[in-house]
């Protein structure tokens, strides 16, 4: 294997160093959250259920990206453990909506300061400008990945570049 060497700006040795931080950040935060007897599932649940007053379960399975036998399973231990609530849509009873209960409420703003600390002491000691930097490369990276999976999913489609890709989380699936 080849030394890592620090001036290596090919796209191999960017996706080597992302790779790398993503695997130490997901360490940090499971230790984290551990201490607050917080499976990273569970955690990851609670943080998108926090955003919104309730949401249904497969749109969370979604967001989530796991499977419907997946969300069921995490769901039923976050309801037995009263961190969630779920009950029928009454205007559609082939909808099942979740919501954090005030319990998961509390819980959810503990893992919010754990998650807070973590990018104080690190995001948080960039400069204003190298974050926006960032923010705007990692968008950029986002994008020509979202056009990627684009391509791959409808090879036989033409894409303008100047629109978003289908397969982009924040639009339809095509």
């Amino acid at each position: 294997m080849d030394a890592v060497r620090d001036d290596d700006v090919s796209p191999r040795a960017l996706l080597r160093d992302f790779m790398g931080l993503m695997h130490q950040q997901r360490l940090v935060l499971q230790r984290a959250f551990a201490k607050e007897d917080v499976p990273p599932g569970q955690a990851h649940c609670m943080g998108v259920l926090s955003q919104v007053d309730e949401i249904g379960q497969s749109a969370l399975a979604e967001i989530m990206t796991l499977t419907r036998p997946s969300i069921t399973r995490l769901l039923q231990r976050m309801e037995r453990s009263g961190l969630v609530w779920r009950r029928t849509d009454e205007t559609d009873q082939r909808l099942t909506l979740v919501g954090l209960t005030a319990e998961g409420r509390r819980q959810s703003a503990r893992l919010d300061a754990v998650l807070t600390e973590y990018m104080r002491a690190t995001l948080g000691r960039f400069p204003e400008g190298d974050r926006r930097e960032l923010g705007r490369l990692l968008r950029t990276w986002r994008e020509l990945a979202d056009e990627s999976l684009a391509r791959a999913a409808y090879p036989d489609r033409t894409f303008d570049p100047d629109d978003a890709p289908p397969c982009s989380p924040r639009g339809s699936t095509g």
